[in-house]
């Protein structure tokens, strides 16, 4: 009796694993409709900003 539970329970975890991986592969009907060919890059505004200054003094240089 405990040998047949084990093998319907191996059974199931089998069609279980198997279900899953056949949905998630099979194309759904949403990404097969065409979306914008091609989007517009984005503008940002970049003008009076801060002025980049260094993380490190003059004297020490980078990497120092």
């Amino acid at each position: 009796m405990n040998r047949v539970v084990v093998i319907v329970a191996a059974f199931c975890v089998v069609i279980g694993i198997a279900v899953t991986i056949w949905t998630t592969r099979a194309p759904s009907v949403t990404s097969l409709a065409p979306g914008p060919s091609a989007i517009p890059p984005q503008q940002f505004d970049t003008t009076g900003g801060q002025q980049l200054q260094p993380r490190w003094s003059q004297e020490d240089g980078p990497g120092k």
